[in-house]
């Protein structure tokens, strides 16, 4: 009697281990994956900072501060190649917008040309690394995720990123 209930309890639990699997990786509210013609791009839930610190390649702390009246706006970014056998990225100033579906929008920064050099050690220092900038190639099968930066108006609500690189992908960001 008491080796079957130890079955029946396996059995039980063979059967709803793949359901919680799948309810905690399809949890929606986390990302959202959108598909382009050539990549698919993931995003992720934006995150207002009124300062990022980063370490540039030759180890020296850079700040990013928002304009005045402004704000800065984070957003990871996952992008993936799947289908095609290359594709090359240049992410500058141009290559995806954040904004409101009204029309109220902004483009991305370079962080290093939108960035100072200091001394302060930030307490969120490399949180938002790496950063998405310059010259990436993306062979098929694989992928890049880092961080894209924004210096918005205050009015704008950062609910959707509009990628212009390599593909247009109109994602819109979870909450």
């Amino acid at each position: 009697m008491l080796l079957k209930k130890i079955k029946t309890k396996k059995i039980f639990f063979i059967v709803l281990l793949p359901v919680l699997i799948t309810s905690c990786l399809n949890d929606d509210s986390s990302s959202n994956l959108t598909k382009g013609r050539t990549i698919a791009i993931e995003t992720f839930a934006p995150i207002v900072r009124d300062r990022i610190s980063f370490t540039d390649t030759q180890g020296n702390i850079r700040l990013i501060k928002p304009k005045p009246n402004n704000k800065l706006v984070a957003v990871k970014v996952r992008i993936i190649n799947e289908s095609v056998t290359y594709v090359p990225l240049f992410i500058d100033t141009e290559a995806a917008e954040l904004g409101d579906r009204g029309g109220s929008r902004g483009w991305n920064i370079d962080p290093y040309k939108s960035s100072v050099s200091t001394s302060s050690i930030e307490a969120e220092l490399d949180k938002f690394t790496p950063l998405l900038s310059g010259h990436i190639e993306l062979n098929k099968g694989f992928e890049v995720t880092g961080w894209m930066l924004f210096d918005l108006e205050r009015n704008i609500s950062p609910l959707t990123l509009w990628w212009r690189e390599s593909d247009d992908i109109t994602s819109d960001l979870p909450k």
